[in-house]
């Protein structure tokens, strides 16, 4: 027995029912009248297995669905009068008409349950395998009287799904949708409030104005099925006072696999506007697995690291452009990193940055991260910002562990005493791939101004390196650490030095 799931088509069944005629005074205020089909079985071809022929004779109809004169398919109940099936009658405009498809259905008694149906009998269409077994194959005429009932018989060949090709099905995929239901909620760290005025952030019952919180995140889920955009859902509203949870309802076609994305985007400011930024990807099949690790069968999620119960941690938001112009203005700085003139490999000068992002107009100590790429001191170069805690909006080529084991070596700067800019930038370079192995690079001298060379086997290099190996990998800044902020300037790779700065998240 075949099961059909979903119901995008159907196809005919053959009905034979005796004639009444209508007082013929009356006709004239009828503009439409009475037609039934009677299903007659036809014998079985020979190459259908045993379950066609015991769908045909122990299965009884429940319904028919059909398709007339190249409109929609329509669904009618199937009574008996003894073992002889009929269909309710249906009202047409008298006149010619072309029956397109004719499918016969059991429910396989269960009325109210569409997922066990099954198709139980179908009329051919004309030049298919099947259509000599029948009197009258697809597009079928007939004539509709003005008779009060018009009776049109219809023969029909036992249905198997391995064999439908036999029937010349136009349309035949019966699609049953399951809705399902996801529930989600959402924190956002938010370092100072006042950033958000003016946002639908302060909409939120108990919005206070200032200082660092832990807000109810705004947010909205987009459901993707099979690369198609299929719906959105948001708490970006009153009815959701701006915080609640969201409801996400998809549909589960049950017939066959469906790849499902849910993205997830988190209102952020971008300079002095507010914009829906993108912050994960969940991907399955078929039936939601999201939930797995959740207790209560919602999703909870945090942009920072304030929530550390959250199912999902996300990193923290910088407000950054999305373009700087990066200019290399001080070459090797002696000192322990602690910021212009003091600190990182160069000093770098930021300009074309308009108000309102995190970092600004102005000298900034950086480091470089390609060691075998250069970059020309002097020179303007405009640059793509990123932040190295969402690698999501990383290019695919920039996207890697090393921005996390640099983040921790920033917020554990503490650890290695008497360190210099040389030991940094060494230990940053090291996890380059391919890895920095000592010496010059591009032709110029790896040493500081005062001489000492950039040592590949320096001891406190060599350690901050087995450090952040050690505990690196996974590591997300807390609220008030350091976080790398990488300046590319090829998004297809890295022709020109990748360079960085740090910046508190």
């Amino acid at each position: 027995m075949t099961k059909i799931l979903t119901l995008l088509a159907i196809v005919l069944m053959i009905f034979i029912v005796p004639g009444c005629k209508k007082d013929q005074s009356s006709n004239s205020s009828l503009s439409t009248y009475d037609v039934s089909f009677n299903i007659n079985n036809v014998t079985q071809p020979g190459s259908f297995k045993s379950t066609a022929d015991i769908n045909c004779s122990t299965l009884k109809a429940s319904y028919v669905s059909y398709k007339i004169d190249g409109g929609g398919f329509v669904t009618v109940p199937v009574f008996y009068v003894g073992v002889v099936p009929y269909t309710n009658t249906i009202k047409l405009a008298a006149g010619t008409h072309i029956l397109n498809e004719f499918i016969v259905y059991s429910d396989n008694n269960t009325p109210n349950d569409l997922t066990d149906d099954v198709v139980i009998s179908a009329v051919p269409h004309s030049g298919s395998t099947y259509a000599g077994y029948v009197t009258t194959p697809l597009d079928q005429t007939f004539i509709v009287t003005t008779d009060r009932k018009n009776d049109i018989k219809l023969d029909v060949v036992c249905f198997e799904s391995s064999t439908y090709q036999n029937f010349g099905f136009v349309y035949f995929t019966l699609n049953q949708l399951v809705v399902r239901q996801q529930w989600f909620f959402g924190d956002i760290c938010i370092k100072n409030a006042a950033e958000y005025a003016g946002s639908d952030y302060t909409q939120q019952t108990n919005w206070v104005t200032s200082g660092y919180i832990d807000a109810p995140a705004i947010f909205k889920i987009e459901v993707w099925r099979g690369g198609l955009l299929q719906n959105t859902f948001t708490n970006d509203d009153a009815s959701h006072q701006y915080s609640n949870k969201v409801s996400v309802t998809y549909g589960d076609y049950q017939n066959q696999t469906d790849h499902f994305i849910f993205k997830l985007f988190v209102l952020v400011p971008q300079g002095t506007a507010f914009n829906f930024v993108e912050f994960n990807d969940w991907t399955f099949d078929d039936i939601s697995n999201i939930t797995q690790g959740t207790d209560d069968g919602v999703v909870n999620f945090a942009v920072g690291s304030c929530f550390p119960q959250a199912n999902y941690i996300f990193p923290a938001w910088l407000n950054l452009p999305t373009q700087a112009t990066y200019t290399i203005t001080g070459w090797y700085n002696g000192g322990p990193y602690a910021g212009p003139p003091d600190g990182g490999y160069v000093t770098a000068t930021l300009s074309g940055i308009s108000a309102g992002y995190d970092i600004s107009n102005g000298a900034y100590a950086s480091n470089c991260t390609d060691h075998a790429v250069t970059i020309t001191v002097g020179q303007a170069y405009t640059m793509n910002v990123f932040s190295s805690l969402n690698q999501l909006l990383l290019p695919s080529w920039a996207r890697n562990t090393k921005w996390n084991k640099i983040n921790w070596l920033f917020n554990h700067l503490s650890y290695f005493p008497n360190y210099q800019w040389w030991d940094i930038q060494g230990a940053i370079w090291i996890f380059d791939n391919p890895a920095w192995t000592g010496g010059t690079e591009g032709g110029y001298p790896t040493y500081g101004t005062d001489g000492i060379t950039l040592v590949y086997d320096d001891p406190i290099m060599t350690t901050m390196v087995a450090d952040m190996n050690l505990y690196g990998a996974s590591y997300v800044p807390p609220p008030g650490g350091w976080a790398a902020i990488l300046f590319i300037a090829d998004l297809n790779g890295p022709t020109v030095q990748t360079m960085m700065i740090k910046l508190d998240p």
